[in-house]
């Protein structure tokens, strides 16, 4: 064993959150690719540009660990249709990296893994092209801000079939917005971020690489904001695919029942739908009613006029399909508007159905 045994610390809670999530969507995205008789991508490669050291010092899976396990539990997929699955490691610090190679040892299976030991920007570069004519997942668990530039990103998001999760310290933002080493990366405006509520901050995060998407191009991202103790963590999931954004708005909902983004209480609502309060005017709307309020309107106001139009402004505001669906259902016995098609609760691109909705009043 490399280094001494004390440098290992057990995960934390808000890591173990952010693990969950990632295998939870890793074990969604895999066979997606590897199940196909005859599958559209031969090469699929999986990238962890921060990989840590494998495990925690009670042997709980990393990132690393995590992915291996799930090659292996779909393994037989990769021999019998000839893809060929690469997994790539990397860890700059000495002492993670020695610990992670210990970790990797005696691994075998019909799947390569690489390790380096090599700066991200260096390492992302050389590795680029090979992503062109690859199925990809990217996890970027960098420590910080300043990995995932403007350039990275647009690089990233330009890729044909290409999904990522990264990692953000967004507490960061209003920690550091005013230093020159911040202004080198982000053009927040110092002041605003001051003003941001601080629980909120990994929604404004978020924003800001919703605005480095080119106008033309349909791009999905999705937030996921975590509380390690005094400090405002995040993962931003992104993709090209509905597929793809559908099956992590699914994780993510289930990982917070009320909201879908966080391991906290983001909009501090206090929420027990069993114990409202006693005055209305301390029942402030929430999340869900402000989507549904904001879904009606542009309904009725028909500037969402089809089905398609509907479930895709649902999937930009990180809401399930079967919640458009209770405010069609509910628009519909009213009478306010009537549809034809049918109702679906996943895969929409699949769905060919694009009936118009009439409006009735």
């Amino acid at each position: 064993m490399p280094g001494k045994d004390l440098f290992r610390k057990p995960f934390d809670e808000g890591t173990l959150v952010k693990l969950k999530i990632y295998k939870d969507y890793f074990k969604e995205w895999l066979p997606v690719f590897l199940s196909k008789k005859e599958p559209i991508w031969r090469t699929v490669q999986i990238f962890d540009f921060f990989a840590g050291q494998g495990k925690d010092k009670n042997d709980v899976p990393g990132s690393p660990l995590i992915a291996i396990a799930i090659v292996k539990s779909i393994e037989h997929f990769i021999k019998d249709n000839g893809i060929r699955v690469i997994l790539h490691f990397n860890e700059l610090d000495q002492d993670n990296y020695n610990f992670l190679i210990e970790s990797l040892k005696d691994i075998e299976g019909d799947f390569e893994i690489k390790p380096y030991k090599e700066d991200f920007a260096s390492l992302f570069s050389s590795l680029y092209e090979s992503m062109k004519t690859s199925a990809n997942f990217l996890f970027l668990d960098q420590n910080g801000i300043k990995q995932i530039t403007s350039e990275i990103f647009n690089k990233i998001i330009s890729l044909k079939q290409t999904d990522f999760l990264f990692y953000i310290s967004s507490s960061y933002f209003k920690r550091f917005a005013d230093t020159p080493e911040f202004k080198k990366y982000f053009s927040f405006d110092p002041i605003e971020i001051q003003q941001m509520n601080y629980y909120h901050i990994h929604r404004n995060v978020l924003q800001h690489y919703k605005s480095l998407i080119p106008n033309n191009k349909k791009y999905y991202l999705a937030p996921f904001s975590i509380k390690k103790g005094s400090n405002i963590y995040g993962l931003i999931f992104g993709t090209n695919h509905t597929l793809g954004i559908e099956k992590f708005l699914a994780i993510a909902w289930r990982n917070d029942k009320m909201r879908g983004e966080a391991n906290y209480d983001i909009d501090s609502e206090k929420i027990d739908f069993n114990q409202p309060f006693l005055f209305d005017h301390f029942n402030k709307p929430n999340k869900r009613q402000v989507f549904e309020k904001n879904l009606t309107e542009l309904i009725l106001n028909k500037r969402l006029i089809d089905k398609h139009s509907v479930y895709l402004y649902s999937l930009d505001e990180g809401f399930l399909f079967k919640d458009a669906n209770t405010v069609l259902e509910r628009l519909k016995k009213k009478k306010d508007i009537d549809f034809q098609f049918k109702l679906i609760s996943s895969d929409l691109h699949r769905d060919n159905d694009n009936t118009k909705i009439s409006v009735l009043n």
